[in-house]
């Protein structure tokens, strides 16, 4: 078969331009100038005979007839990539890197990985706690864990489990039964937030929860704040007030009596947990087990 006559570094300008939507970035990013990527691009254009980029001002889009070229090469470059990295390393086998929110990892990932540990003790785990939207590529992060509505770009993504809300507290602040506190009570208490609201389009998690079980008559923006989730929880362990709490994250502060539910509604936030996988990296093997044992995780703590 005949090989098509086009130097690598014009691929590796056209898939960084693509990928990037940029010139400018692709030179960034391949630490050459901006003139070298167009004279790249151009010749390759040349080659083909077809315009690969739609020039729009400042930005370049790819030509819908191109995208298949950008995918194949994205693919390539991977695995070459990889391939290389192996070479490099030996028989040294890669660590499964798993990008997480800080509040999930403490409150369920690494209390349920002992299991994937003895099932799978040849695949060395990094977990990478983070707030941020971590970048896949550039970290080279093989997969993760992300609360929001399963929509992000580049990445495949799968519904782990729903997310519940529900107030919590600590048995010293609450000794009643479950369900047993009246709401006039609220008042009497200070209300710990979790700042997790902005891009839900609520106003607040003890808003939607009020709002929800039609009590959002009640003044709920005062109180304690915290950045993450499993933040919130501690201090509602330590005494410091209720929490909005997410029954899932909370399972085990529950069942050993850390923490108690003074009210028994329950209400659904718009946000659930997802496994998420860069387009690249499915079909990965140490990738699949991990996203494989998630499941059956989540299906047994049902």
């Amino acid at each position: 078969m005949r090989r098509f006559n086009i130097h690598l570094n014009a691929l590796r300008a056209f898939e960084a331009a693509a990928r990037l939507s940029s010139f400018s970035e692709a030179a960034k990013e391949l630490h050459v100038s901006h003139s070298t990527i167009s004279h790249h691009i151009k010749g390759l254009e040349e080659s083909l005979g077809r315009k690969l980029f739609l020039r729009q001002n400042r930005r370049v889009i790819l030509a819908k007839e191109a995208e298949s070229l950008l995918r194949l090469l994205k693919h390539s470059f991977n695995d070459i990539s990889s391939e290389l990295e192996a070479l490099k390393q030996g028989d040294e086998k890669s660590a499964l890197r798993v990008t997480v929110t800080p509040s999930f990892a403490n409150k369920w990932l690494i209390r349920n990985l002992r299991s994937f540990r003895e099932t799978h003790p040849d695949i060395e785990v990094q977990i990478h706690p983070s707030l941020e939207l971590s970048d896949f590529s550039r970290e080279k992060l093989d997969v993760g864990i992300r609360n929001g509505l399963g929509d992000w770009s580049g990445l495949k993504s799968e519904l782990l489990m729903s997310v519940h809300m529900t107030p919590l507290c600590a048995p010293s602040l609450f000794n009643g039964l479950k369900g047993s506190m009246s709401l006039d009570k609220l008042k009497q208490f200070t209300l710990i937030h979790a700042d997790v609201s902005d891009g839900t389009g609520l106003r607040s998690e003890w808003h939607e929860w009020l709002l929800a079980i039609g009590a959002d008559e009640i003044d709920s923006s005062h109180g304690l704040s915290f950045e993450d989730p499993s933040m919130a929880l501690q201090a509602a362990i330590d005494g410091l007030g209720i929490a909005m709490g997410y029954v899932e994250l909370a399972a085990d502060d529950l069942a050993t009596g850390r923490l108690v539910q003074p009210f028994d509604m329950e209400v659904q936030h718009p946000w659930s947990y997802y496994m998420v996988i860069p387009e690249d990296n499915i079909g990965d093997r140490q990738t699949q087990l991990f996203c494989d044992w998630l499941r059956q995780q989540q299906l047994a703590s049902r």
